[in-house]
């Protein structure tokens, strides 16, 4: 098993297949937050959003968490991201750990981003353990 990054929409009635492994992103999230950091873009942990109910279930316990409401983004704020730092790791490699499964995770998000974009949903990361 593992962490994984997976891409959650705001609509679930459209046909939009949004299953993306998200396990490389997941392993190399501190280093990626460096490259954004040098690229002068937020991390893509500022696009991490989950329910109370979700933590909850993710952690297979009851917490107590105030209710904010989940933050939902527009697919061209994911897809800015998604291609900066495909761009960027794709001439410089060395800057994560296992550049090519994470720039195939990146190449998923693009493809849910996009097809989310074209139903107009909007989106936000989740975490499964």
């Amino acid at each position: 098993m593992g962490v994984s990054y997976y891409i959650v929409l705001d609509k679930e009635d459209v046909d939009v297949d949004a299953f993306v492994n998200g396990k490389a992103v997941a392993k190399a999230v501190d280093e990626l937050a460096g490259v954004c950091a040098k690229l002068g873009l937020p991390p893509l942990d500022d696009f991490l959003a989950m329910s109370p109910d979700d933590v909850e279930d993710l952690l297979d316990e009851d917490v107590d968490i105030p209710e904010c409401g989940e933050a939902w983004f527009a697919p061209d704020e994911g897809l800015k991201l998604i291609d900066a730092l495909s761009r960027h790791l794709q001439a410089n490699p060395k800057d994560v750990k296992d550049a090519r499964s994470v720039l195939d995770d990146l190449a998923e998000y693009r493809e849910v981003l996009t097809q989310a974009k074209a139903v107009g949903a909007k989106w936000h990361f989740h975490l499964d353990l």
